[in-house]
């Protein structure tokens, strides 16, 4: 009877270390990371382990190793996005260190579980350096997508790269705006497109067509003053920008 109880103890403790241990700044291995996740009280509806992805990104003075850990759990309600879990780590020993968790905003409405959030992950190339790209995707958008590009110090914190405010005051008229401004990662390289309104335009329609930009990675790995620390320092700034009738 002893020995049943401490095995039962044994797997709740190995449950409760699966289910908690992993949250920023958490030391886990990577076997703790590769596996489903259960329901918790705080998420009623267990998680499918669906992608797990290991690569280098480019760090100075050497390149660091990110894990990146991708759960799902699929929506029962009617149009809701995916509820997804993604965790980041990167190498620590032989152990991993988590460094970012993105998760879904999601929920039982109605006795179904509804998400108003989903997440992509990938490795990308830019400018010939490797950078951890998040895609983050919205509900009642119209397929709006936020995208976020990570770089890393040499102390393992992950730095999100800004973008250029692309509005530029030579391109517009006066009485012109900006609005409705969309991204777009393709062909190596990140491009958005924005609608031209006048002031009274209703958001369906820009009276004024389209302006287009096309980024280029700016900026470089700097030391920090009196360490050892090496932390980037990039934006994507405007190469290019045009407008068009369409």
């Amino acid at each position: 009877m002893r020995t049943k109880y401490l095995l039962a103890c044994l797997v709740l403790v190995g449950f409760v270390r699966l289910t908690a241990a992993q949250n920023e700044g958490d030391i886990v291995t990577r076997s703790e990371l590769a596996q489903d996740m259960p329901a918790v009280s705080n998420h009623p509806v267990p998680r499918k382990l669906i992608e797990i992805q290991q690569e280098e990104i480019t760090c100075h003075p050497v390149p660091k190793k990110l894990l990146a850990v991708h759960y799902r759990a699929k929506p029962t309600a009617e149009y809701s996005l995916n509820d997804d879990r993604i965790v980041i780590a990167v190498e620590h020993g032989d152990r991993q260190k988590i460094l970012k968790v993105f998760e879904s905003d999601a929920g039982i409405v109605n006795d179904r579980l509804d998400s108003q959030i989903e997440f992509e992950q990938s490795f990308i190339v830019l400018s010939g350096m490797r950078f951890l790209y998040i895609q983050q995707r919205f509900a009642g958008s119209a397929g709006a997508v936020l995208h976020d590009v990570y770089s890393i110090s040499s102390d393992d914190q992950l730095f999100l790269i800004p973008f250029e405010e692309a509005s530029k005051p030579k391109l517009l008229n006066p009485g012109e705006e900006l609005r409705n401004t969309s991204y777009r990662f393709e062909n190596g390289g990140f491009t958005s497109e924005a609608g031209i309104y006048a002031p009274h335009d209703p958001e369906c329609c820009a009276s004024y067509g389209t302006y287009h930009a096309r980024f280029t990675l700016a900026g470089e790995f700097r030391q920090v003053a009196g360490k050892d620390i090496f932390k980037p320092e990039f934006k994507f700034v405007v190469a290019k920008e045009w407008r068009s009738r369409e």
